[in-house]
């Protein structure tokens, strides 16, 4: 069968953010139906007041247990500071940083990379049947979020816009 197609999502917000569980709720929604699996992510952001960043990576968890270590950062000051801590100990520690410098104090980036189940499905079909695709399609060849942080912190340059909160 043919590998399934990967993608990388990568999603900033600025200081007027309040993130109240809407992420981990579209992350159980796309597992669901099993057409897309979620593969790897990475929460990035700097606290507000005191600059400090703070970082949740999914890892290869199952789908519930990156549900429940999500909720757990979001709500326990201590759990965020330990996840963080497990974060920039790891062997990607180094390059989070460099990413987390990029951010202002209260801004977030939030990094996820899909795997497209159906897609993989659809072309082993189209290939036994002796077709190709035609045209080209946004898709990474990469199996966890840290070989893509350098293009990660490329694609941050631009800042965020510092205009007044989305409606």
């Amino acid at each position: 069968m043919a590998p399934a197609p990967r993608q990388l999502l990568v999603y900033r917000f600025g200081s007027w953010a309040s993130f109240e569980g809407q992420i981990v709720g579209a992350l159980q929604r796309i597992e669901v139906g099993a057409a897309v699996r979620v593969l790897d992510g990475l929460f990035l952001g700097r606290d507000p007041e005191s600059g400090e960043p703070v970082a949740a990576s999914l890892g290869a968890a199952a789908s519930s247990g990156m549900v429940t270590s999500l909720v757990g950062f979001r709500l326990d000051q201590a759990q965020r500071a330990k996840i963080t801590e497990r974060v920039f100990a790891g062997p990607d520690g180094e390059q989070i940083r460099a990413l987390a410098s990029v951010l202002a104090p209260g801004e977030a980036l939030f990094a996820l990379l899909l795997e497209h189940v159906w897609a993989g499905t659809l072309s082993d079909a189209v290939e036994r049947l002796g077709g190709n695709a035609v045209g080209g399609r946004e898709f990474v060849d990469a199996s966890s979020i840290a070989e893509l942080l350098p293009r990660i912190h490329t694609d941050l340059g631009a800042p965020v816009d510092q205009g007044a909160a989305p409606q």
